[in-house]
């Protein structure tokens, strides 16, 4: 049995471990894809809706950095959102340099539509589990991605 354990660990060392949780993060995503299309959104606007709601990104840069995307394909995201009445670009008052983006009143009021999407999908992809195994499922999760900050070098 221990053998057994080892070559498992082994597997998900040698690369399992990412083909593993890749395979899952393109799930959730084509899911939400499907689930969004009725309010014509996608899976990568909508990041930008959750994160402006939660306050989690005010400017350009802070929207690039939140969902990990250069500012190329950001202000392209950012043009069709705005093109849709979602997102609105303004200049810092203080730094004319600076973009701040905000939601209009349209992307405020999709953002509880968005939610329960979100709610949706992930009930789907946790179904099976219970509580005390979804719950172990974030902290192990948790886990791995204190490994990647203690991993990589400070930014």
């Amino acid at each position: 049995m221990a053998q057994h354990a080892g070559t498992e660990l082994d597997n998900l060392i040698g690369g399992g471990l990412g083909h593993l949780v890749n395979g899952v993060r393109n799930a959730i995503f084509a899911a939400l894809e499907r689930e969004l299309a009725p309010l014509e959104l996608t899976s990568a606007q909508f990041i930008v809706i959750i994160a402006a709601m939660r306050g989690r990104a005010r400017t350009v840069n802070e929207f690039c950095e939140f969902a990990g995307i250069d500012a190329g394909p950001m202000s392209r995201l950012l043009d069709r959102l705005e093109a849709k009445d979602i997102v609105r670009r303004t200049r810092g008052s203080v730094d004319r340099r600076q973009v701040n983006v905000e939601l209009t009143s349209k992307g405020s009021a999709l953002y509880p539509q968005v939610m329960d999407i979100i709610a949706r999908v992930n009930r789907q992809f946790l179904g099976g589990f219970s509580p005390a195994e979804a719950t172990q499922l974030q902290v192990f999760l948790q886990r791995l991605l204190a490994n990647c900050d203690a991993a990589l070098p400070p930014r």
